[in-house]
C-alpha cells in the first residue's frame, strides 16, 4: 500500500492511499462471497453460483464497488497508523479510482500548540477592596429583608408596596389587564415598558391616573410595536417599607449568636465580602493571564472542536432540552444555523484558553496525586449529608475520578499562570490540590482535554 501524507492548514491532513493488488484480490474474494449469498440468480441456490457467473451478474464495477466498502476503510485505519497520524474525527473519503483502489482521506488532527516565551508573560495583579459604600448596600439589602410593611394614607411614594390595577390598550385593542398587580415601587426598575413604573408615584388611595407611553420597536407583541398606547393605574392600598434601624438589635434578628453587636455584623460581612472580591478577582486574573499567554502563543486547532464547544454551550444554556433551545431560536428570531454562527467566535475563544492550558499542564509537568483526588472528593461529597454516599459512588467511578482530576489539573495550571505572571512561581513540579480560588474554564472538547500527560499509574 503507497501512502502519501500532506498537511493541510487548521490541523487537517489529507493521506492519498493506494491500494496493492493483492490487497484488492482478497476483498474481491470477499465482495464474491458476500454478493452470492445475496444473488438471486435463475438456475442458483443463494451461495452456490460461480463467481464468473456472479461478476456477470454485478459486473466489475459492481464487485469493486463492493470490495471497496470493506476495502477502504481498512486501508486507511492502516494508514494512519503508518503515519503516525492522530485523527480526532470521522474522516472525508473520496474514491478516486476503482483499479488499482485510489482514494484520499482528509480528516481533523490534534491541535498544535506552542507556547513560546510564556514564562516572560507578566501582569500587575487587580487591587480590590471594599469599599464603605459597597457594604452600605449589602447592609441595606439584608435590612430589606427583615423590612416591614405599614398602610400609609397619603399619595405613592418610591420603595412604597402597592397593590392596585394595571390596563394598557391600543387603539382599543387590551393587551395587558391585571387588576391585582402588587409590586414595589422601585425606582430605576423597569416595569413592562419604560416610563411605566415612574407614573405611579403620586397617585392616591383610590385615585385613576392615565398616561400615554409609546411602546419600543423591540416590544414583545411585534404588532403593537412603535405605537402609543394608553395605560390606566390605580391604587386599592399603599404600605410603606419600614427598615430596621442600624443596630444591635437588628444584628441579634439576623443571628443572635454570631452577632452580639452590629459591629460584629458589619465585621463579618466585610470580611466575607472581602475574601468573595479577592477571589473572584484572581479568577478575572488568571483568565487575564491565560489570554496574555494566548497571544504570545502559536495555535493551530480544527474547525471540529469548535462545533463541539459550540454544541456544549448550547446543551448547557438550554439546560439540556431541546425543545427550551427551540423555543428561544423562535423568541429572538434566528435560524438555528445564525445562532450558533453568533456563538462562534466565543466558543473560538474557549477553545484557544483550553488548548493553552492543556499544554501549560505538559510544559510544567503539573500532576494530580491520587491523595489529591480523594480529597476533592470527600470536599465535594461533605455538605450532602444523607446523599454523600451515593455520590461518594459515583465520584469513585473511573469517569468521576478522570472529572476531578481533569478539573484539578486545570485548577493547577490557572495558578500556575498566575505565579508566573506575577513572576513568584519556582520551578519544580506541582503535586498538590489546586488552590479553591481557580475555576474550571469552558471545555473545548474532550480531545483538547485529554493532550494533559497525567499517567494512569499516577491516579491510581
Amino acid at each position: 500500500m503507497k501512502v502519501t501524507l500532506e498537511r493541510l492548514p487548521e490541523s487537517r491532513v489529507q493521506l492519498d492511499i493506494e491500494v496493492d493488488q493483492e490487497r484488492l484480490d482478497r476483498s474481491l474474494d470477499e465482495a464474491y462471497r458476500r454478493l452470492a449469498r445475496k444473488a438471486r440468480i435463475p438456475g442458483f441456490r443463494p451461495g452456490k453460483a460461480p463467481r464468473a457467473v456472479v461478476e456477470r451478474h454485478y459486473g466489475r464495477e459492481g464487485m469493486l464497488r463492493e470490495a471497496i466498502e470493506t476495502l477502504v476503510p481498512k486501508a486507511y485505519s492502516d494508514a494512519l497508523e503508518e503515519q503516525d497520524v492522530d485523527a480526532i474525527d470521522q474522516p472525508h473519503l473520496e474514491i478516486v479510482q476503482l483499479e488499482p483502489v485510489q482514494f484520499k482521506a482528509t480528516v481533523a488532527v490534534r491541535p498544535t500548540v506552542e507556547l513560546n516565551d510564556y514564562r516572560s508573560v507578566r501582569l500587575d495583579p487587580p487591587q480590590m477592596e471594599v469599599t464603605d459604600e459597597m457594604l452600605a448596600e449589602q447592609i441595606l439589602a439584608i435590612r430589606k429583608r427583615y423590612a416591614t410593611q405599614a398602610p400609609v394614607d397619603r399619595a405613592a411614594q418610591w420603595n412604597d408596596i402597592v397593590t392596585g390595577s394595571v390596563a394598557g390598550e391600543v387603539d382599543g385593542e387590551e393587551f395587558v389587564k391585571d387588576e391585582d398587580a402588587e409590586f414595589q415601587l422601585v425606582e430605576g426598575r423597569r416595569m413592562l415598558v419604560d416610563g411605566l413604573a415612574e407614573a405611579f408615584p403620586g397617585i392616591s388611595r383610590g385615585e385613576e391616573k392615565t398616561i400615554e407611553i409609546t411602546l419600543p420597536a423591540d416590544f414583545p407583541v411585534e404588532r403593537l410595536a412603535g405605537k402609543v398606547a394608553k395605560f390606566t393605574l390605580s391604587l386599592r392600598e399603599i404600605k410603606e417599607e419600614i427598615l430596621p434601624e442600624e443596630d444591635d438589635d437588628f444584628a441579634q434578628q439576623v443571628n443572635a449568636d454570631d452577632f452580639p453587636t452590629f459591629e460584629a455584623l458589619k465585621t463579618r460581612l466585610r470580611n466575607n465580602m472581602d475574601d468573595a472580591l479577592k477571589k473572584d478577582a484572581e479568577i478575572h486574573y488568571q483568565q487575564d493571564v491565560v489570554d496574555r499567554m494566548l497571544e504570545g502563543a502559536t495555535v493551530e486547532f480544527p474547525r471540529i472542536l469548535v462545533d463541539r464547544e459550540i454544541d456544549r454551550m448550547i446543551t448547557e444554556s438550554s439546560g439540556y432540552d431541546r425543545q427550551a433551545y427551540y423555543n428561544h431560536l423562535a423568541r429572538i428570531g434566528r435560524s438555528e444555523s445564525e445562532y450558533r454562527e453568533s456563538l462562534r467566535a466565543e466558543a473560538e475563544r474557549h477553545v484557544q484558553r483550553s488548548l493553552v492550558l492543556s499544554r501549560l499542564v505538559e510544559a510544567e509537568d503539573l500532576k494530580v496525586s491520587a491523595e489529591a483526588i480523594d480529597a476533592e472528593i470527600e470536599s465535594l461529597v461533605a455538605p450532602a449529608g444523607m446523599d454523600g454516599d451515593r455520590l461518594r459512588e459515583l465520584f469513585a467511578t473511573p469517569e468521576g475520578r478522570d472529572r476531578i482530576q481533569r478539573s484539578l489539573v486545570t485548577q493547577m495550571a490557572l495558578a500556575r499562570a498566575a505565579a508566573i505572571a506575577r513572576g513568584e512561581f519556582a520551578d519544580g513540579a506541582t503535586e498538590a490540590t489546586a488552590p479553591e480560588a481557580a475555576d474550571e474554564p469552558p471545555a473545548a472538547g474532550e480531545p483538547a482535554k485529554k493532550r494533559a500527560r497525567v499517567k494512569k499509574e499516577e491516579l491510581a
